[in-house]
């Protein structure tokens, strides 16, 4: 009998499945009636309760895969005077106990975990609460404002002046980014999501600033897939900085000749990405047209560098918008090497470099091209 029983203990070691399990508790001060949610990825809740005094509580659960989740926070709705607050989390095998403050929706919860990537993300986050100070609750003070039925009787200017308030406060937090994951990564130079961090953010608009922090991260986390494309990104974006040296342009011209720009001495030429099937850069041509007839004669010329993959179509769209300038292609597409080495996300995309064949600015929007090339004209003179 005893030799049958540790043959069924071997057996049920070796075939039963261990389950992860999860369960929740936490307060939240000032909040008397809300609801906890955590949601998955497509955004379907998977554990949740209602917030009773301030106080919730999910027994344990199963967790079907260990990862981040969305937890969110919503505020007593009979005296909703900020928005909800939701939140990042990682949930793996164990208790998260969490404490909140209704009347701070936007900063991130003190959660105690036994999790450790839970841990590096409650001391991120703790770190952007402490920089971020007042933002989070103007963010969230605007948002309900904007969100409240009484906004919506609001006269338009009054309206998109809360909108636009919105847009400050975020750009106020966005230029605050960097520093707290510089800070957050000196802290912890051993984390191990640092580059899941900088995914979220917009590192792309600094890249030498953002560069500088994704060189302090651990040969592990650079090694990762996230970091891996963050690093071969950022390699790229800082060779585009004003100033460095523009990569080259793949292709050849409509009639086959090879691309030289050293051969057409201009101050300063913007390089237009477009692609024949594409309406806004078509339409831009127009544009692009009124400032060659203004700046032409003033060292200024434009070169179009198409993404299309079929000569036809190439050549058919040069001649129906009426273009006269210089015009590459290697018909390769989105998998041209243009695509990478210029940081190439949307169509059309416009950047802008010197005679010598050095960035001036990247990404510029159709609606600034004129003021940047005029100012840039006006010093070369």
């Amino acid at each position: 009998m005893k030799l049958a029983a540790v043959v069924l203990l071997a057996l049920c070691l070796a075939g039963c499945k261990h389950f992860e399990h999860v369960e929740f508790e936490g307060t939240v001060t000032g909040d008397k009636s809300g609801v906890f949610v955590i949601n998955d990825h497509a955004g379907h809740a998977i554990y949740g309760d209602n917030i009773k005094d301030g106080k919730f509580k999910v027994p344990a659960k199963v967790l079907e895969v260990p990862g981040y989740y969305s937890m969110k926070l919503t505020n007593d709705s009979t005296s909703k005077k900020a928005a909800d607050g939701v939140f990042e989390v990682y949930l793996q095998d164990g208790k998260y106990t969490i404490k909140a403050d209704a009347a701070k929706p936007g900063d991130y919860p003190e959660i105690t975990s036994s999790s450790p990537i839970q841990q590096e993300l409650s001391a991120y986050y703790s770190i952007a609460n402490k920089l971020n100070g007042d933002l989070n609750r103007q963010a969230s003070q605007i948002n309900a404002r904007i969100n409240d039925k009484a906004s919506s009787l609001l006269p338009k200017d009054q309206f998109v002046a809360l909108l636009n308030s919105a847009s400050a406060v975020e750009a106020k937090k966005r230029a605050l980014a960097s520093k707290i994951m510089n800070e957050f990564v000196a802290k912890y130079p051993q984390n191990t999501i640092g580059a899941h961090l900088m995914l979220q953010l917009d590192y792309e608009s600094d890249p030498v600033v953002y560069n500088a922090v994704y060189q302090k991260l651990s040969a592990a986390v650079k090694s990762s897939d996230d970091g891996k494309e963050i690093g071969e990104k950022l390699g790229r974006l800082v060779k585009l900085i004003p100033g460095a040296k523009a990569p080259a342009i793949n292709g050849k011209l409509l009639d086959g000749k090879p691309f030289d720009p050293m051969a057409m001495h201009k101050a300063v030429y913007l390089i237009d990405f477009w692609r024949a099937a594409n309406d806004i850069s078509r339409r831009n041509h127009v544009e692009l047209k009124s400032m060659l007839r203004e700046f032409g004669d003033k060292n200024f010329g434009v070169i179009s560098v198409s993404m299309d993959t079929k000569a036809d179509w190439w050549s058919s769209a040069v001649q129906e918008d009426g273009i006269t300038w210089t015009q590459v292609s290697d018909l390769k597409g989105d998998d041209s090497p243009n695509t990478l080495n210029w940081s190439v996300t949307k169509i059309p995309h416009y950047d802008l470099v010197d005679g010598n064949w050095h960035m001036i600015e990247r990404d510029v929007p159709i609606g600034g091209i004129y003021a940047t090339v005029k100012q840039y004209l006006s010093k070369a003179h």
